[in-house]
This record gives C-alpha cells, sequence and structure tokens, in this order.
C-alpha cells in the first residue's frame, strides 16, 4: 500500500511507503491529512495507517522546462497505443519523415506504433505509404511537464484519492 505525499501547499510530492510515512509521522516532519482506515498492529500499540500525510515546511521543487525525448517518454504521450490502429502490443517508435531522409529523434518526428504498421509504413511517409493516424486531430507533440505529472497521477489512481479527499 502507499501513502500519497503532499507538500505544504497540497502539491503532490510523491508515493511513499507506510514504513516510511509511519517514520515521518514519529519525526513530526509531517501532518496527517486523511486515514485510510486500516490499522498496524505493534506489540504495545495500534497504529492507524495514512492515507495522505501534508509536509510542515514547504520543500522547492525545480522541474524541467520541457520533457526530454526517449522512446519510453513518446509511448507515455502516445498512451502506450499505436497511433496507426490503435493496439497496444509490439509496440516500437516510428518516424514520421523518416531518418533516411533527414527526420530526427524529437517529439515532432516521432510516434509510437506497432511492428506490422512500422514495417508497413517502412521508408516511406504517412503519404507516400497512404496511411493515416487513428485519431484524426492528432498530430506529434511536445508534451510538457505537467502532462506527465498528471498522467503518472492518472496510472496510479493517485488523482481520484485526492479529490475523494476534497483536496483537488
Amino acid at each position: 500500500m502507499k501513502v500519497i505525499l503532499l507538500n505544504q501547499d497540497y502539491s503532490y510530492i510523491n508515493s511513499i511507503t507506510v514504513r516510511r510515512a509511519l517514520k515521518l509521522i514519529a519525526k513530526k516532519k509531517v501532518t496527517v491529512e486523511k486515514y485510510s482506515g486500516k490499522i498496524v498492529r505493534t506489540v504495545t500499540e495500534d497504529i492507524a495507517v495514512p492515507l495522505i500525510l501534508r509536509l510542515v515546511y514547504l520543500v522547492r521543487q525545480i522541474y524541467r522546462k520541457a520533457v526530454t525525448w526517449s522512446k519510453k517518454n513518446v509511448m507515455v504521450r502516445d498512451d502506450f497505443e499505436c497511433v496507426y490502429c490503435g493496439t497496444g502490443k509490439n509496440l516500437n517508435i516510428d518516424h514520421v519523415i523518416p531518418r533516411s531522409k533527414g527526420g530526427r529523434n524529437t517529439f515532432e518526428n516521432t510516434v509510437t506504433s506497432c511492428i506490422d504498421c512500422n514495417n508497413r509504413k517502412g521508408d516511406r511517409t504517412l503519404r507516400e505509404a497512404g496511411m493515416f493516424y487513428k485519431r484524426h486531430s492528432f498530430t506529434p507533440y511536445q508534451p510538457t511537464v505537467m502532462e506527465f505529472i498528471r498522467k503518472h497521477l492518472d496510472s496510479i489512481g493517485v488523482y481520484d484519492l485526492l479529490v475523494k479527499a476534497g483536496i483537488y
């Protein structure tokens, strides 16, 4: 089970283990915003397990201005689905403008595709191959850091917990 750790201003920092959460509580570095309803039993006492913790002091966080390009980040941006057929199996990266024709490894030139669609497209542009994106309004783009944070929070279910707790 994970515990949500918030900054003093209620911004999300991380998900931590129950063990780490109990250590922070014992050191009085956090306040408990919400309990999970579960109990950890020790020899001498029963301890309520926290669900959401907030730091007592503000921790300044420095974010990068942009997400760095990587194969994994392209797949995260495209929700681990082939942009041509929508499948989620045997995925790799496809260059919209092939590297042999001057295409580069950038977010604007790479998309997630399955091996079958990538082989069908081959060393051609979309127009030359007669292929289209499954979502007609989709164009490859440079994602923001906040978009990646939001996707991560959604994937581990933190955002829903924060909404239920009335924090967001």
